[in-house]
């Protein structure tokens, strides 16, 4: 249509020739050109760019870049955008869209900029502009007409997709019709949406098998498969439930079950809502359907294997307990539901199966299961099982009172003692006083040792000091000083003193108690003197076995606590060790010089061995002619001599031996072979082997448990029970007994193949010495 936008008069008698830049030129009546500007013109150019009707002027004669130059509005450039689609000047309107930072619109325009045909490009300005009417249209006239089925389809304006897809593309109609019933379904209008469900189904291509044949099958089932779905959930809410759930079962679709499953319950269809939920792989909540709607047990009995929830289980068996009497049933639903409590309720109240209660509830402790065992054992007069249950049921005063009624106080004992987690040897401060109850009862039945273990176990320290202190055997005082290590109190730690100094009663008891107690107290330095003082006694009884296992008991637990060895400790230690390990040293390693130096060793320490000097002495000095210690021989053999009792206590065949050895001096030279030097392992300076004390660096050496020598650092290794330091050579042939004995270890459980060398930094071996 054409738009009037101003009149010009014309000059009287001239004839318009041309128009040009907004100026009519015309010839007049003397033949001259006039020149006469039009009104619809006369604003086209401005200088300012406020000029508004400038701005119009140039839109309404579409000069769409001049227009464009005069806009400084964002509403101006939404204007000349417009105009320019319009118009079909696309490289403007893209150039305008941008500026405006409209990323959307340039992008769909950048698609269509290249588009020759018309019609089409009409169309997409059209849906750009949102007309869609006439984009449909533009695009059904264009070579393009899909595009409109497209178009409908991309929009979701399912109505008029299909009405384009019965003309254009028959075989998109079932898609179509899949879409736009879940569009309806969706909205509710659930009969349309299932006339285009039937509608939307297709049929299953047929030919020749191949691999593209079979995609298509695949993808047609798949397409079917949705149909049916709908199809089910449509029949359902439409009121043909029977059809809908046949169909669904059919589909053997979880999410499709579901689903119907989900719709029938809210429209309190249970019994088929329940089989649903089955086919949805939902046992529990069909499980609960049956069992509190329907009331259909056996269909829920059916599904108990599938069931893990407690909660249904438990219902289950409410539900068979009182609706219909099955005991049996109701106990293995709440079995399986791990419901201890009604399994014993059951057994106790139903089934009379008071054994069978008794094992469930001695597994699992139950407190309310105990009382109603306890109750029943009660009410048959089986007082012992009561005592027990009630303990478990936390009536711990009422089972005390029952069991010294029907003297089953043992049950007692065993039932606290089962429930009571002790540390330690001492009940935690909640129960002390259960215990107390029972440490009263043997009070008043005289019975001070079972009275003193239970005042023990109740941290009742002193009373249970006194009433082992009244017993007064070797277990009771060992007893008694354990409850003074617990105990930590100086009071009862001297009151026990007393009574093992013989104070109390007049009868001193034996050392090794002393010992004990300083050990139980944690006082390691006054029990390493004590060990001392036993292992002294013992070695001067010559019971040497005796004092070796006392003294190396004490250095293991002072080297396990990191407290540093006595000397006095140390040196006993090493004197007897020196004298047991003497036999191991001449038969298994067949090292008769260092046995003889072990010899020696004891010899210059004779009065440590005064049960057996006589013998020792006549030992080292046979030993010391043997491997040619002659000048060693000859000084003990004369010490012997000198000394009467020594000489007595000799044998006639030894005394002639060594007799003569004295006599003999004189006629041949006396010297002891000479001892081989090995470095000292703390400043490297040069020791004799069984030395034992660096006269350079001044520290005592440690010693080789197998040799007896001193250590040497590439030889170091240890015993893997009591880490004792050992010579690697040596430790590695046959077992020390001896060795053994002092840790009690069985010698065919010590592999040597676990020794490990271990060889050690200097800075590390005097650190440890020093």
């Amino acid at each position: 249509p054409t738009t009037k936008l101003a009149s010009t008069s014309l000059p009287h008698r001239s004839t318009p020739l041309c128009v040009y830049k907004g100026n009519l030129y015309c010839q007049t009546a003397a033949s001259s050109i006039a020149q006469v500007p039009l009104s619809s013109h006369k604003l086209i150019y401005s200088n300012s760019k406020r000029d508004g009707e400038s701005f119009i002027n140039n839109l309404q004669l579409n000069r769409l870049p001049a227009a464009l130059a005069l806009a400084t509005k964002p509403e101006q450039h939404q204007i000349v955008a417009k105009r320019a689609l319009h118009l079909l000047d696309i490289e403007l309107a893209i150039r305008v869209y941008r500026s405006l930072n409209q990323p959307t619109l340039v992008m769909c325009l950048e698609k269509i900029r290249h588009i020759k045909e018309k019609n089409i490009l009409l169309g997409h300005i059209s849906m750009i502009s949102g007309n869609f009417n006439d984009a449909q249209n533009f695009f059904t006239r264009s070579s393009r007409p899909i595009l409109a089925l497209e178009m409908r389809r991309d929009l979701l304006q399912w109505e008029h997709a299909l009405h384009l897809a019965k003309t254009m593309a028959v075989d998109q109609v079932p898609h179509m019709s899949k879409e736009y019933a879940q569009q309806l379904e969706y909205r509710g209008e659930y009969a349309k949406a299932l006339d285009h469900y039937k509608g939307g189904k297709m049929a299953i291509p047929t030919g020749h098998q191949s691999a593209e044949l079979d995609a298509e099958i695949g993808t047609v089932n798949t397409h079917n498969a949705a149909c049916d779905g709908g199809l089910a959930r449509c029949m359902v809410r439409t009121g043909s439930i029977r059809d809908g759930v046949q169909v669904a079962q059919g589909l053997k679709d979880v999410t499709v079950a579901l689903e119907c499953a989900k719709i029938l319950e809210s429209m309190n269809q249970y019994e088929e809502a329940g089989a649903m939920y089955e086919a949805g792989d939902q046992p529990e909540k069909a499980a609960t359907l049956y069992i509190t709607e329907t009331k259909n047990l056996k269909a829920a009995g059916r599904l108990l294997p599938k069931i893990t929830s407690r909660n249904v289980l438990v219902m289950y068996a409410k539900a068979k307990e009182h609706q219909e009497q099955a005991y049996g049933e109701a106990e293995a639903a709440y079995t399986q539901a791990e419901d201890w409590d009604n399994v014993v309720r059951l057994k106790v109240e139903r089934q009379n199966d008071l054994h069978g209660a008794y094992k469930i509830v001695r597994k699992t402790r139950s407190a309310d299961a105990a009382s109603m065992v306890a109750a029943m054992c009660r009410k048959k007069k089986e007082y012992g099982p009561a005592v027990e249950f009630l303990v478990l049921a936390k009536k711990t005063q009422d089972a005390f009172e029952l069991a010294d009624a029907h003297n089953c106080m043992i049950n007692f004992e065993e039932a606290l003692i089962g429930q009571v987690q002790i540390k330690d040897g001492v009940a935690p401060p909640a129960n002390r006083e259960d215990f107390m109850l029972v440490a009263q009862h043997y009070d008043s039945k005289k019975k001070p040792m079972q009275a003193g273990q239970y005042y023990e176990v109740a941290a009742s320290y002193t009373n249970a000091m006194d009433r082992f202190m009244t017993v007064n055997t070797e277990e009771s005082v060992g007893r008694a000083v354990e409850v003074a290590g617990r105990a930590r109190s100086d009071a009862l730690t001297n009151k026990l003193i007393d009574f093992l100094m013989g104070e109390v009663d007049g009868e001193a008891k034996d050392p090794s108690y002393i010992f004990k107690l300083y050990m139980a107290l944690g006082n390691f330095e006054k029990a390493a003197k004590t060990s001392v003082i036993i292992a002294t006694k013992s070695q001067e009884a010559g019971n040497y076995r005796a004092a070796h296992k006392s003294l190396v008991e004490t250095a293991l637990v002072l080297q396990e606590k990191k407290i540093r060895i006595p000397a006095d400790l140390r040196r006993n230690l090493m004197l007897v060790h020196s004298y047991l390990i003497v036999k191991h040293i001449v038969a298994p390693l067949d090292d008769m010089d260092n046995a003889t130096r072990m010899l020696l060793r004891v010899a210059r320490n004779i009065r440590k061995f005064p049960a057996h000097a006589a013998t020792i002495l006549t030992s080292t000095i046979l030993q010391c002619v043997k491997v040619g210690f002659k000048s060693s021989a000859y000084e003990y053999a004369c010490i012997v001599i000198q000394n009467d009792k020594y000489k007595a206590e000799m044998n006639d065949k030894h005394k002639k031996k060594v007799e003569s050895l004295v006599r003999k001096r004189g006629k041949e030279e006396m010297n002891d072979p000479q001892e081989q030097n090995t470095p000292c392992p703390i400043c490297d300076a040069p020791v004799p082997e069984t030395v034992l004390d660096c006269g350079n660096c001044k520290n005592t050496l440690p010693m080789c448990v197998v040799t007896g020598k001193h250590m040497v650092l590439e030889e170091w290794s240890s015993c893997p029970t009591c880490k004792f330091p050992a010579l690697f050579g040596p430790f590695s042939k046959p077992v020390s007994y001896t060795h053994l004995r002092a840790h009690e270890t069985p010698e065919h459980l010590v592999c040597r193949l676990l020794l490990e060398k271990k060889k050690k930094k200097k800075k590390n071996i005097r650190e440890i010495h020093k």
